[in-house]
């Protein structure tokens, strides 16, 4: 098994969505307009080390989620009021950074989004815990950062602890 690096504590300031602001598509696409229109991400680049459209899912273990749209920053950060914050905790996670493609989060549905970040952490080596929702730390991120106003990478994130790779079924 490949070692989970430590992934320092960091802040996410943003605004928490939940799946009734998916489209019949189930991508979150219009989260992301409303996002954009309401609050924007000119403050949090500001703030930001490198300026970045992060999408964070944090899993519950009664299937159900909440899609988190905003900027990951240093911890600590003096946010504006208007964003909402969640403190990610020092935790092991695996991460992969690759060539950002064409299609961004928003694009797709959640469900292919995140599968497919789950493949390309997977590939690099990672285990994946089999019941994310009842990890200490369910969260998942796709962060697309920016170089100038180009999106120019994407990294994929998934908390994993290795003492949590299994869960119980509750339906055994």
């Amino acid at each position: 098994m490949k070692q989970i690096p430590q992934q320092p504590a960091q802040l996410f300031a943003g605004h928490a969505y939940t799946t009734e602001s998916s489209d019949q598509l189930g991508t979150f696409r219009p989260a992301w307009t409303d996002f954009e229109q309401r609050l924007g991400f000119k403050s949090l680049d500001q703030l930001a080390k490198t300026p970045n459209r992060t999408a964070m899912v944090i899993f519950s273990p009664y299937d159900t989620l909440l899609y988190w749209i905003g900027s990951l920053l240093p911890a600590g950060t003096d946010v504006p009021k208007a964003y909402d914050c969640f403190s990610l905790p020092a935790a092991t996670a695996g991460q992969v950074k690759q060539p950002a493609s064409q299609i961004l989060a928003k694009e797709l549905p959640l469900a292919t989004s995140f599968n497919k970040g789950l493949q390309i952490i997977e590939q690099a080596g990672y285990p994946l815990p089999e019941r994310l929702g009842q990890t200490d730390h369910p969260y998942y991120l796709e962060s697309y950062l920016l170089d100038g106003t180009a999106v120019k990478t994407v990294a994929y994130r998934l908390y994993i602890d290795p003492n949590q790779l299994t869960g119980v079924d509750e339906y055994e």
